[in-house]
């Protein structure tokens, strides 16, 4: 099976305990390069996971290689460089908050309908068991009228 080529924008404690060490685990993925708005982080990453630093977020996108992107950034970037990946051609996963709007995550759905690429917003347990499970009562009419839940 052929890896996906990912680009990581952000390199903070999301992308330092779940995105590098899971794509880097991941045997159908492959970090090529990341980009930090501290440099000097983004190139400590890059040789602890032997990938390029990009000096930009434009410099990542622009690397054809790139297939897929996760935006690790912070929350205020999440719909400018969302789009941006997607306008580049790029499958991206955003972390969440999807975006500081509603018209800002409109905008990125427009952007991922006008791309064809995919757009997914993380959500780590919706396809866990429980919540298939807990669907399922939902769904059965076990669990009564369900006005409130929280997980």
């Amino acid at each position: 099976m052929k890896k996906v080529k990912v680009g990581i924008i952000g390199c903070g404690m999301i992308t330092q305990t779940r995105h590098a060490p899971e794509y880097a685990q991941n045997p159908n993925a492959e970090i090529v390069g990341l980009y930090d708005a501290n440099a000097e982080r983004a190139g400590e990453f890059a040789a602890l996971y032997d990938c390029k630093a990009y000096p930009s977020v434009e410099a990542l996108l622009a690397d054809p290689e790139i297939e897929a992107v996760s935006v690790c950034s912070p929350n205020y970037t999440h719909a400018e460089y969302s789009i941006k990946a997607l306008q580049a051609g790029k499958h991206v996963l955003c972390e969440k908050p999807m975006a500081a709007s509603l018209e800002e995550c409109d905008a990125m759905i427009a952007a991922q309908q006008a791309s064809g690429k995919t757009l997914s917003i993380i959500a780590q347990n919706r396809f866990t068991d429980a919540f298939w499970r807990l669907k399922a009562a939902l769904d059965s009419g076990l669990a009564g009228n369900v006005c409130h839940a929280q997980v």
